[in-house]
């Protein structure tokens, strides 16, 4: 491998590592800048790059909205039924305070 190929996968490289940190505002300024240089200069990169800030925008849009209520209701009603009798005792027996569905997905309700 001649030495121009190996300096640009380890630039990628690099970057792949500090991809997120970079999409999160995380880094300084100049190193932002050299990451930016490197996704103009690297199609591959830049396409990656473009598709995360996507993604990551769609999963943290998704993560403001809140269920509605049927669907909470019913999402916890499956999980009592998934957790059994068992799971349920147990659940009641480390918080004795609590009886009913509380008991059980007390952590559910938040």
């Amino acid at each position: 491998m001649d030495g121009h190929l190996a300096q640009k996968r380890a630039d990628c490289q690099t970057l792949l590592e500090e991809l997120f940190g970079y999409l999160d505002g995380e880094l300084s300024a100049a190193r932002c800048r050299k990451i930016e240089r490197h996704l103009e200069a690297c199609p591959c990169c830049g396409y990656l790059a473009v598709r995360l800030r996507r993604a990551v925008a769609v999963c943290r849009s998704a993560g403001r909205s809140k269920l509605p209520a049927d669907v909470r209701r019913q999402a916890k009603a499956r999980i009592t039924e998934l957790l059994g009798p068992s799971a349920m005792e147990a659940r009641r027996a480390a918080r004795p305070g609590l009886t009913g569905p509380r008991a059980v997905s007390g952590r559910l309700q938040r």
